[in-house]
């Protein structure tokens, strides 16, 4: 089975743009399956000027544009959130054919109603919010600093935002693992109970994987049929309470790190393709500069969308896979300090 075509042409056309804005790397949990090192902290100004300025050199030309704002935990740079949506409100104004989507991953920590109500005025009406099952389980592995519970901070947060009129939609993406396959359902009951009446908020199981972090080895994943399997009981077990479950797509489609039209900006103005493995060399394709101009190297783009050229669905699913069988001289520096040539990647950045 092949990827449609318009998918296919929408990954590469200039008229979409997608950014994966990190405003900081840091974060105020400290989740065992953690890959990320918190190294870096708050967006520099030049980089938010360099996005803002992006945008304005770009909007002319686009019909679609999709914000994606991950971190680190990126509320707790909210700020540099409204700031860089404030910038694409204007551009609408005077673009009256861009069309805007904007999500947020969050730990929903400092999730609060007058926080999501702002964003949701300005455009970014999705987020995503990870459990790992009732709070019993949930509080050994997503922690704060020191071993901190979190579960009732952010189950808080996010039952009170139901008195809220704001057109949002909460995913709730919740991991499954050989260790809390069978207290899952005490989750369901709960989240039916809280939530099962609003259909602003919706379910995503799927299973605990292995994203190289320091702790990899000790997670219980579950493998092959077994993940299937469970994945497959739990959602049936989830569609009985009525809970709304988000669709799994049949077939893999276009992975956003395989798309010319899709970069990633971290919080030190770096521009990498994929949101895991942020410090592989292969990973670090450019840089943008404070006058919007994304600075990127061709040979490190191309990679990255070897699967348009194969026609390998498996490549366009994640281009990731076999990556470093494809990577071509050095990229320098771990900072991306080295020379880069000015390159315009496929789908017009």
């Amino acid at each position: 089975m092949t990827v449609p075509t318009l998918e296919l042409l929408e990954s590469i056309t200039p008229s979409r743009l997608h950014l994966i804005v990190l405003p900081t790397e840091a974060c105020n949990f400290r989740c065992v399956y953690c890959y990320e090192s918190f190294r870096l902290k708050r967006m520099n100004a030049s980089v938010v000027a360099g996005i803002r300025a992006l945008l304005r050199r770009r909007a002319p030309g686009l019909k679609h544009l999709v914000l994606s704002w991950f971190g680190g935990e990126p509320l707790l740079a909210s700020d540099i959130l409204m700031e860089i949506l404030e910038e694409v409100a204007r551009l609408r104004a005077s673009h009256p054919a861009l069309a805007l989507e904007s999500d947020v991953t969050t730990n929903a920590s400092l999730l609060t109603r007058p926080l999501l109500e702002r964003l949701v005025s300005l455009g970014a009406t999705r987020y995503q919010v990870t459990f790992d099952g009732p709070r019993h389980v949930h509080d050994r592995k997503r922690i704060r600093p020191g071993g901190r519970p979190t579960f009732d901070l952010v189950w808080g947060n996010l039952a009170a935002l139901r008195a809220s009129t704001a057109p949002f939609r909460i995913q709730a993406r919740l991991h499954v693992d050989r260790e809390n396959a069978s207290s899952i359902p005490e989750f369901l009951d709960e989240f039916r109970e809280t939530f099962g009446d609003d259909p602003r908020f919706m379910l995503f199981i799927r299973g605990l994987s292995r994203l190289g972090g320091a702790r990899d080895e000790s997670l219980a994943v579950l493998e092959g049929e077994e993940r299937r399997r469970t994945i497959e009981d739990l959602r049936s077990e989830a569609a009985k309470r009525g809970i709304p479950l988000a669709p799994v797509p049949t077939e893999p489609g276009v992975c956003y790190a395989a798309r010319g039209n899709s970069f990633v900006i971290r919080a030190d103005g770096r521009v990498n393709k994929c949101t895991v493995a942020l410090e592989r060399p292969e990973n670090q394709v450019g840089r943008i500069r404070a006058d919007g101009a994304l600075q990127l190297r061709a040979d490190l783009v191309r990679p990255w969308m070897r699967g348009f050229d194969t026609s390998d669905r498996a490549v366009l699913a994640c281009p990731m896979k076999g990556l470093a069988d494809t990577r071509p001289r050095a990229a320098g520096p771990e900072h991306g300090d080295a020379p880069i040539e000015l390159a315009v990647a496929p789908g017009g950045v």
